[in-house]
C-alpha cells in the first residue's frame, strides 16, 4: 500500500518548458525529460540557483500534468519546471501559475518511472474512489527531491493529486 498525506498549499508559480502529451503512451514523459536534459533546461535551472528545494513543494524539479480544466482528459500539457525564483526569468522559460489547493501526497519509493506509475494507479484506482474526495481542478505534480537520481531502489519522490471533498 502506498502511504499518503493531505496537505494544503497556497498558490505559487513555476517556470520551465512544456510539451503536449497525447494519450496513454507513458514513454512520452521519459522522452521529454531526456530532450530537456539535452537542450539545457536543467542548466537554466542551475543558472537561476534553483537546485535547492522550493518553498511549497520542497522539491526540484517538478513534473506537472496540466489537467486543470478537465482531469478526465488524458491529452494535456506536461511541464518540467521549478518553483519560480524571485529574480528575473531567462528568455525561453514559460511561467505558469499553480492555484492554491489541497493535495493528496503519495509517497513513491524506488526507481522512476515505475514508482510514480504505481502511486498513480493506487491513487486513482483504489484511494480516490473510497476517499471522500474528487480530483480538483488543478494540475497533478511529480515532486522530485535533491539527491535522488530516480534509478536507485532507494530513490524517493512524491505524486501530488489535487483534491477537494465530495459535496453532498
Amino acid at each position: 500500500m502506498v502511504k499518503y498525506r493531505i496537505v494544503d498549499r497556497p498558490a505559487f508559480e513555476v517556470v520551465g518548458w512544456k510539451t503536449w502529451i497525447t494519450g496513454p503512451d507513458n514513454q512520452q514523459f521519459g522522452r521529454f525529460w531526456e530532450k530537456c536534459r539535452e537542450d539545457g533546461l536543467f542548466k537554466k535551472f542551475a543558472e537561476l540557483g534553483r537546485q535547492r528545494p522550493g518553498l511549497q513543494t520542497r522539491g526540484t524539479p517538478l513534473g506537472i500534468s496540466c489537467v486543470d480544466e478537465d482531469p478526465t482528459k488524458r491529452n494535456f500539457y506536461y511541464m518540467i519546471a521549478i518553483e519560480k525564483p524571485a529574480q528575473e526569468i531567462p528568455t525561453g522559460l514559460e511561467v505558469r501559475g499553480v492555484p492554491a489547493a489541497q493535495w493528496a501526497v503519495f509517497e513513491c519509493h524506488g526507481k522512476v518511472p515505475e514508482s510514480i506509475v504505481e502511486a498513480e494507479m493506487f491513487a486513482f484506482q483504489e484511494w480516490l474512489p473510497a476517499s471522500g474526495y474528487i480530483h480538483a481542478h488543478a494540475p497533478e505534480m511529480e515532486v522530485y527531491f535533491p539527491g535522488n537520481d530516480g534509478q536507485s531502489e532507494n530513490s524517493y519522490c512524491e505524486f501530488w493529486l489535487p483534491v477537494e471533498p465530495v459535496q453532498g
